[in-house]
Formats: C-alpha cells, sequence, structure tokens
C-alpha cells in the first residue's frame, strides 16, 4: 500500500470510528477472572433491570458496542445470571478493567469521570466499612471497661471521618449524576423531635419532616434517576409508607409527584407504576385511583404515548368502575322473581343496610359462600339488613332448586323469558360472586369482599 493509500485509509478509519463514537456506543471491559462466555450488559428501568446487550468474554476481554447511544444512566455486567457490578453511563465510549477478586479496589476506568467518580467513592467506603467491621468484632471479643470505651471512641471518630468525607465529596462533585445520585439514595436524616407548648414531644414530626424532605436529591428533570434505582424506591416509599392507604390520599398524592415530573420519560414512568399498580391492588375501593389516573391523565391528553385503542379501552375501563366507586350510589337493578311473574327492583328495598348479592348455582365459588350468607343474614335480619340475590344465569332451574335446597329467604330475582337486564353490565360482573353492601341510600359502603370479611364489617357497623 503506497503512503498516499495509507494516509486515505487512517483517515477513512478516523472519520468511520468518530461517527460511530457520536451515533453508537462502544464500552470495552477486562475482568481477569471471568469464564469464557456469553455476558451481558443490563440496565436498570425503575424497579427493574433488563437486558441490554450481549457479547462474548475471551480471557476476560469483551466489548458491547451499538449504533443507538444508550440512555445515560446505571448498567450492570451480568455473568451466569449474577451480577459482576454495577456501573454508570455517562458517555458512548470509554473502558473498565478489574478483576473478580477485588474488583473495587482494583478498578481501572478510562474515559469515564462518572465512573472514576462512583469507584473513588464506593472504594473509600469499602475500606473504611472492613475498618468498622474489624473495630466491632474487637468489641464484641473483649469485656473490658477500658477496652470497650478506647473502642467506642474510635468507632465515633471513625463515623465522623466517614460523615466528613461524604459532605467533602457531595460538595466538591455536587454537579455529577454520581453525587446525586448517591444522596438520592439516602433517605434523609430526621432532626431531634421538638417539644411542644404543652411539654409534649411532638409525635408526627418525623413523619412530617420526612415527607418534605425525601425528595430532596431528586431531580425529577433528570431522566437519568429512572435508569436507576434511586427514584423508584423513593417514589413506592412516599405513595405506599407516607401516604394513607385510601384513594382520596393516593390520588392526592400522584398528583403531586406528577406535578414535579416535568421531564416526559419520567412523569411517564411515574403514571404508568402507579395506575398499573392501584388498578391490580386487591385492596378495596382502590380502583377509584385508576378511575382518577384515566380521567385526570390518560383520557386528558396528558399520555400521548397511548394509542387510540389503548384509550378506548381505559375509557371503557374507566366507565365501568366509576358508578361502582364507593360512596357512589349504587346502579338500580331490575330483575323478576323466582315466579318470573313480578319485577324486582333494588331501589324499592326498604333497609337500613342492603347487601346486593351476584350468584350463580354453577359457581364453585358461590356454593360454598351462599350457604355462609345464609347464615349472615340469619344473623342480621333483625337489624334492617337484606338480601337483594341477582341469578346471573338465564336459565332458572337450578337457580331455583338451589334457593329451594338452601331455604334463601332473600329477596331473589333474574332475568327470565324474554326479559333481559342490564345488570352484568352496570355492575362489571366478570366473575361470581359479586357482593355489595350499601346504605339505607343504596351508597355503596364495600364491595367485593368475602362474606366472612362483611361479617366482621358488619358486626363493626351494627355494634
Amino acid at each position: 500500500m503506497n503512503t498516499i493509500k495509507k494516509l486515505l485509509f487512517s483517515i477513512s478509519l478516523f472519520l468511520t470510528s468518530s461517527l460511530f463514537a457520536q451515533d453508537g456506543y462502544q464500552l470495552n471491559f477486562k475482568i481477569k477472572g471471568v469464564p469464557d462466555g456469553e455476558i451481558y450488559l443490563a440496565n436498570y428501568y425503575g424497579s427493574g433491570q433488563y437486558y441490554k446487550d450481549t457479547a462474548y468474554s475471551t480471557d476476560g476481554t469483551f466489548s458491547f458496542t451499538g449504533e443507538t447511544p444508550l440512555k445515560e444512566g446505571m448498567y450492570s455486567i451480568i455473568k451466569d445470571n449474577g451480577r459482576v457490578f454495577d456501573f454508570m453511563v455517562d458517555g458512548q465510549n470509554f473502558s473498565m478493567s478489574t478483576d473478580t477478586t477485588a474488583p473495587l479496589k482494583n478498578m481501572v476506568i478510562e474515559n469515564s469521570p462518572e465512573n472514576a467518580l462512583f469507584y473513588e467513592y464506593m472504594n473509600y467506603l469499602s475500606v473504611q466499612q472492613s475498618i468498622m467491621k474489624d473495630l466491632k468484632a474487637q468489641k464484641a471479643s473483649t469485656e473490658k471497661k477500658k477496652e470497650i470505651e478506647k473502642i467506642n471512641e474510635s468507632i465515633t471518630e471513625l463515623d465522623k471521618t466517614v460523615s466528613d468525607y461524604r459532605k467533602s465529596f457531595f460538595k466538591k462533585h455536587g454537579n455529577s449524576f454520581t453525587s446525586k445520585f448517591l444522596q438520592a439514595m439516602e433517605f434523609p436524616e430526621i432532626p431531634e423531635t421538638p417539644i411542644l407548648k404543652n411539654g409534649q414531644a411532638d409525635s408526627l414530626f418525623p413523619y412530617r419532616y420526612m415527607k418534605k424532605h425525601l425528595f430532596d436529591h431528586i431531580d425529577f428533570n433528570d431522566e437519568r434517576f429512572i435508569n436507576s434505582p434511586a427514584y423508584h424506591e423513593k417514589m413506592v416509599y412516599y405513595i405506599s409508607k407516607l401516604t394513607p392507604q385510601i384513594p382520596d390520599s393516593i390520588n392526592a398524592a400522584a398528583d403531586f409527584l406528577l406535578r414535579k415530573t416535568t421531564n416526559p420519560e419520567v412523569f411517564r414512568y411515574t403514571l404508568s407504576y402507579i395506575t398499573t399498580t392501584y388498578e391490580k391492588s386487591e385492596y378495596i375501593g382502590m380502583d377509584a385511583v385508576f378511575v382518577h389516573m384515566a380521567r385526570n391523565y390518560y383520557l386528558n391528553g396528558k399520555a400521548d404515548w397511548i394509542s387510540e385503542q389503548q384509550l378506548k379501552k381505559i375509557k371503557e375501563r374507566a366507565d365501568a368502575l366509576e358508578p361502582l366507586l364507593i360512596g357512589k350510589k349504587a346502579p338500580n337493578i331490575i330483575v323478576k322473581d323466582t315466579a318470573q311473574k313480578n319485577y324486582l327492583q333494588l331501589y324499592d328495598v326498604k333497609a337500613t343496610y342492603t347487601i346486593v348479592y351476584i350468584w350463580s348455582p354453577e359457581c364453585g365459588h358461590c356454593k360454598k359462600s351462599t350457604p355462609v350468607l345464609k347464615k349472615l343474614y340469619d344473623k342480621y335480619k333483625d337489624d334492617e339488613v337484606k338480601v337483594f340475590a341477582v341469578g346471573n344465569d338465564f336459565e332458572n332451574e337450578k337457580w331455583i332448586e338451589f334457593i329451594k335446597k338452601n331455604k334463601l329467604d332473600f329477596i331473589n330475582g333474574s332475568d327470565g323469558g324474554e326479559f333481559t337486564s342490564n345488570f352484568r353490565h352496570t355492575y362489571d360482573v366478570y366473575s361470581t360472586p359479586q357482593t355489595y353492601l350499601l346504605d339505607k341510600d343504596k351508597k355503596i359502603i364495600i364491595k367485593k369482599v368475602e362474606i366472612e370479611e362483611l361479617d366482621k364489617f358488619l358486626d363493626q357497623l351494627i355494634h
């Protein structure tokens, strides 16, 4: 190859490498001690990790390359379903080398400032933790007061040294994502509880302080926080631990978080997580959270990533659930009696409490729960409790036979002949039995509850 051709070839390589660096990624690793074979790159997203790329390790050397740049955040090297180590993606081209005997201590990083900081911090803590472990072991092995006092002084001094280091590190590197991430992973340190004017400790102070300062180190505009474990843990703690588990409170907490999440990806993750979590919740009444999310976000043009078909399903689900929310007046039910002669209306029932029970004699669960409901009814019927029991099937012979056999002296009704009511739609009957407890105005008090739990609930209401 002549000089000109060599020069052109070198320029071509340089340009190709430069373009690839801009448009794709190349992460190079050398981990002494890692067996040959497939090795994986996994990214953090919210609460989980997901496989992103695959490479083949030969003598511990491997590279991940791709044409689409990686999103910045925290990633892991995975081998044989085990995590080798975590690292930050702060650029698209860097190298890391270490060994399996001491990954932290022997880590060497090239062209990645965030990883250099991350491993500096982790190395320091690792060394101090080892010293602390030795001190505690020494303390546990002696009963001499003077030795214990001396060790306690060393422990206190070490705690202060670590605390000073951390403060200095965060101050010096405050603009780095590593610093933000490490602080975000910690929970607020609650100050001493103040004393009220009446001389009593302010028992709610720790709760208020935690709720106010939980997100101090979370930047809701920074997508990297959902590409790491930091944001998810705080969000879940805020929603599930610092928020009373009643729909109105959860909705207010969700609105608070979503107002703060101006980054589209953080907004999307937050909305999707809260909606999915409470849509699937086994706790009674949490469908109100789903309806709130649907009405105020998905169906209000704030979830532009959702397709028209998905929006249609969300609307249908919200429309089905909203009339059945706790506190709403239950939809009326009109059915025919067992003789198929007279119409029965739920709204005609006069009682302090009405149990709406939609069931089928063919349903295995119904066969067990219906006799239990009969015992409950016998227990409370003198306290103005009535049962409006609706047969879900169109054929009535087995239904009537079951009623007679079990002496179900409820208000029994069903469809029959050419008459078909719409209770299956209005009560969202996708399985049986369905149980609702209504007050005297037919407002829903509790719903979709086991009969045994309903017994306890009624006992509290009546007695």
